[in-house]
């Protein structure tokens, strides 16, 4: 029997919380250890919003595991991910190392802190919205009538 590493991405449903992730990561790692899989690696990619929604979930908690195992156990890996409830969506793929580098998902939604804060990142990219948006000064709705008056009035002399 040889052993290969496969890859194996599940995603959470939203009805888990952040903190309640933890305990899902080991129930499935149980699994994975009932059948006789090693696990490598695993990576909490964090909350995602769904392409589409799954049984009227729009989120989940994608998790990332490398796994050691033997192909013949994983029709049986695959039929216990099936029948998991903490388990909405999974795929088994066959890759030849472990990467050392996290993929990089675009609709990263961080993991909350044990403290029950959302990492920097997030702050960060709020921010840079916030500088690229200019505030536009406050206008009365007299000076907001004038000047749509005066836009309208400049259109029907030019025959627009």
């Amino acid at each position: 029997m040889t052993h290969m590493i496969y890859e194996i991405l599940y995603i959470v449903p939203s009805k888990f919380s952040d903190t309640e992730i933890g305990g899902v990561i080991d129930n499935v790692s149980k699994l994975l250890e009932a059948n006789e899989a090693k696990i490598e690696k695993t990576e909490n990619l964090g909350k995602i919003k769904l392409a589409y929604p799954i049984n009227k979930i729009t989120h989940g908690t994608y998790i990332l595991v490398y796994v050691d195992v033997d192909g013949s156990v994983l029709k049986k890996i695959d039929q216990d991910f099936r029948l998991a409830d903490f388990v909405l969506r999974h795929i088994i793929v066959k890759c030849d190392s472990i990467p050392s580098k996290t993929p990089l998902i675009t609709a990263y939604q961080p993991p909350l802190t044990p403290e029950g804060k959302r990492t920097a990142q997030r702050k960060k990219a709020d921010e840079s919205k916030q500088q690229a948006t200019p505030s536009a000064e406050r206008m009365s709705v007299e000076e907001l009538d004038k000047k749509l008056d005066e836009i309208l009035d400049s259109d029907i002399v030019q025959g627009v």
